[in-house]
Order: structure tokens, then sequence, then C-alpha cells
């Protein structure tokens, strides 16, 4: 690939950063405590956002007109949990689309 996944992992993690200003929980914690917690609090963002999806879906359902901007909104809020965590993680873009092609068995044309 080109880097501008790459680039994204250190945009995201620029403006959303897991540190002590943001989570006053983080003071004096340890690099592995820090870890725990922001592995945890990117899990509540996952859970969060997939809720909004699920609501948008179940409005859908019940014969209610889809909201397509929600799901776009929540589409890329989902890949920046996605993102976020792959920082956290040290994963890299290479990291990234290496898995997804182990995944299917393929590799990206």
């Amino acid at each position: 690939m080109n880097g501008d996944i790459d680039k994204l992992i250190k945009f995201i993690a620029k403006y959303f950063p897991f540190d002590e200003k943001t989570y006053p929980e983080l003071k004096g914690a340890n690099k592995e405590k820090h870890l725990i917690f922001a592995i945890r609090h990117s899990a509540i963002h996952f859970a969060k956002t997939a809720g909004k999806i699920a609501a948008v879906s179940e409005d859908a359902d019940h014969n209610r007109k889809i909201k397509i901007g929600e799901l776009k909104e929540n589409t890329s809020k989902s890949l920046i949990n996605t993102l976020r965590l792959a920082e956290l993680l040290n994963m890299s873009e290479d990291d990234l689309i290496s898995a997804i092609e182990k995944k299917f068995g393929k590799k990206m044309d």
C-alpha cells in the first residue's frame, strides 16, 4: 500500500490520546495499566458505535426510514475505533492488510 492507513492511524492517535489530561484515571498508571485502560475504553467505544448502528437497523425493521447519514457517521467512527486500537497494539498498515488477507486466504489485487 502507499502508507495512507499508517498516516490515518497516527492522525487518529494524535487527536484521541489516552493520557492523564483526558482520562484522570490514568494518573500514575504504569504502561500495562495504561494499555489495559485504553483497550477497555476502546471496547466501550466499539459497543457504543455498534449500538447506534443496531438502533438504526432496528428502526428499519419496524418500517421506519433508514438513516443513511447516521450509518455513515458511525461507519467512520467504527474505522476510527479500529485504527485507534491498531495503534495501541502497534499494528501497522501492513499488519492490518496481512491479517485481512490471511482471513480471506487471498492477496489483495
